[in-house]
């Protein structure tokens, strides 16, 4: 037996694959109990909702997570005399898991050339990268009614920006401009505006959640403002998401490349959220496929990883959205 067919296949029984061109199993608990975590540290939205008791194991294809609709739900009762009728009520919210997938072709030359010991990690590694990135467009910029190519992972859920109830704050490059030498301020400042936006669910600033791009990332940490604030709340012990960049105001602010200017936009934007606002779930459904016939043709060996997950907006009146920011720092 050659040494590249020795690889191979310690690689596919490492995933507990057989292979056989096409046949499909489910991970066993163990590598999807590798997987899964994987693909929840490189996803922002999911450490966010972890954090937050907002990422839930789905144990059956339908959950109803609880929302509150807010009214003033304390009232003043008298001895001797009946409560009024409370406004406030729990509604709930579905959780539907869609189906996500990832396509690896594997070119032979990786296996005849690799002299690493660990391909079945690295692997690991690159499949979650795939679904980390497909889950976080989507459910920050999904639109089930959008106009995205076939198969585009926006086509499956109603992100973040399509969900935010409240009208959408345009950035204000005029704010703080008699400040002397506070051009960078001016970013710290529409941030703040977003915050206050939220109303009743911007009151506890650790529960803010404030979403960036990266050319705003730039210019925010050179902002004197952001530094002096972002210090502080460090110095009083602050958790760090994988994302996060510091704290505005006492609201953990997290960078993500999703948030630039994509190509053929003009402007960059900003998300600014209460945590409480979403959730996701993980139906415990995740599969593998290998498929050989493709070898012949190729020299290539395909696996292909899928995943059911769900999303939902809890509170769509706990999300702002800021558009037309620099997309250049």
């Amino acid at each position: 037996m050659s040494s590249t067919v020795a690889t191979r296949r310690a690689l596919l029984k490492a995933l507990s694959i057989a292979p056989g061109g096409g046949a499909e199993v489910t991970l066993q608990q163990t590598i999807a109990a590798e997987v899964i975590p994987l693909i929840r540290q490189a996803n922002y939205l999911r450490q966010i909702a972890d954090k937050y008791e907002g990422l839930i194991n789905m144990t059956k294809p339908l959950v109803r997570v609880p929302r509150l609709v807010r009214a003033q739900g304390a009232y003043v009762v008298q001895a001797g005399k009946p409560a009024p009728t409370f406004d406030a009520r729990l509604e709930g919210v579905d959780l539907r898991p869609e189906k996500m997938m990832a396509w690896l072709p594997i070119d032979q030359e990786v296996f005849e050339d690799s002299t690493i010991k660990d391909m079945e990690g690295m692997l690991k590694q690159e499949m979650a990268r795939e679904f980390a990135q497909g889950e976080e467009i989507a459910w920050l910029h999904g639109d089930r009614e959008g106009v995205f190519p076939s198969g585009d992972s926006r086509n499956g859920f109603d992100g973040l920006f399509k969900q935010a109830a409240a009208a959408p704050l345009v950035y204000d490059p005029d704010i703080d401009t008699t400040i002397p030498n506070s051009g960078a301020d001016v970013i710290v400042s529409n941030l703040i505006r977003a915050c206050r936006n939220l109303g009743i669910y911007g009151r506890n600033k650790k529960e803010i959640v404030i979403m960036i791009g990266t050319a705003i990332e730039e210019r925010l940490t050179r902002s004197e403002s952001f530094q002096r604030m972002s210090s502080y709340a460090y110095g009083s012990g602050a958790g760090i998401f994988n994302g996060e960049i510091g704290r505005l105001n006492g609201a953990t602010v997290v960078a993500t490349t999703w948030l630039d200017a994509q190509p053929g936009d003009t402007y960059s934007k900003a998300l600014v959220m209460n945590s409480s606002c979403f959730v996701i779930g993980d139906w415990q459904q995740f599969s593998i496929r290998v498929y050989d016939e493709i070898l012949s043709q190729t020299d290539q060996t395909a696996i292909r990883a899928r995943e059911r997950v769900a999303f939902a907006v809890r509170y769509p009146e706990a999300i702002v959205s800021i558009e037309q920011f620099p997309a250049q720092p």
